[in-house]
């Protein structure tokens, strides 16, 4: 959220935090789900703030393993655009990343981040700078409202909202964002939107399942000076040799099940393979290594 400093008032009173809360403050009482604030929150974006479009993302669990991003709230300036250019899995990409790296991006030209294809269509949509703000929070997001998977569990927050503008986002835009989106989350848990209440273990396990990073065991020096040839990896099966091919240490198993084009099912069975091989590893983010018992799908 360093992105994003803090609040300070804004001439336009249209724009003013304050206002804009108040206004929530009122509607609040006749929302019966976290995603109609939401979809409040991307349409006043839209409105106060001189946006093209926002969409608003959200990690996801599963009861059966794993998590990926899920678009919870989507509006466009322009009812025609195309939001299959906004949510393009070249958009869905960064996205995810943003959300495993849990950071933001203050207003940058599409053109320096999306390839020259997207940016170009981006710009044809005058959508030619992207802004990202992350948001984490140890409140659980319930499952979405409109067409929830059946195996969706409650999720600790995580989210990344995403701007696209004509013009680079104003400093007292940003602050004013970061306070009306930290102030909406306060008046979403104190009306019983979002949960405070703890998941079982064995759920909140799961949800980091999908940011685990898989990497290569490293043959030794010392086994490298007995057999030089212990080095070379021989994989027959085709599957696990695409896999095993990607993983560099910083993909994590989401990026590499969306590259791969494989199912969650082929995913795990590949992972499952490459590990009881010894060919692999698992990390989280930090660093830390992982131990596999901590996940049933791998043991």
């Amino acid at each position: 959220m360093e992105d994003f400093p803090s609040h300070e008032n804004l001439s336009n009173k249209s724009t003013r935090p304050i206002v804009i809360v108040s206004q929530l403050l009122q509607l609040v009482t006749s929302m019966h789900h976290i995603d109609e604030l939401f979809t409040w929150l991307a349409t006043t974006m839209v409105e106060r703030f001189s946006m093209i479009s926002v969409q608003i993302w959200a990690v996801q669990a599963y009861r059966t393993g794993g998590g990926r991003r899920k678009l919870r709230a989507s509006t466009s300036r322009h009812p025609s655009q195309g939001l299959q250019v906004l949510e393009s899995a070249e958009v869905r990409v960064f996205v995810e990343r943003m959300l495993r790296e849990q950071r933001g991006i203050l207003s940058i030209p599409v053109s320096s981040t999306f390839s020259h294809y997207q940016a170009t269509i981006f710009a044809q949509q005058d959508c030619l700078y992207w802004t990202a703000y992350f948001l984490s929070n140890n409140v659980l997001l319930p499952p979405p409202q409109e067409q929830p998977e059946k195996e969706e569990v409650s999720t600790p927050l995580q989210m990344l909202f995403s701007f696209f503008s004509q013009k680079p986002l104003q400093p007292s835009h940003a602050r004013a964002i970061s306070f009306l989106i930290e102030q909406s989350l306060r008046i979403a848990m104190s009306h019983g939107l979002l949960s405070t209440t703890a998941e079982k273990p064995e759920e909140s396990v799961q949800v980091t399942f999908a940011h685990l990073i898989p990497e290569r065991i490293q043959t030794t020096e010392i086994e490298q000076a007995e057999n030089p040839f212990n080095s070379a990896i021989v994989i027959p099966e085709k599957r696990m040799r695409q896999m095993y091919s990607i993983i560099d240490g910083k993909k994590n198993i989401e990026e590499l099940t969306f590259l791969t084009h494989m199912s969650r099912k082929e995913v795990l069975e590949t992972l499952q393979s490459l590990l009881s091989k010894g060919y692999i590893k698992l990390r989280e983010v930090g660093g830390n290594p992982i131990d596999i018992s901590s996940f049933p799908q791998l043991s």
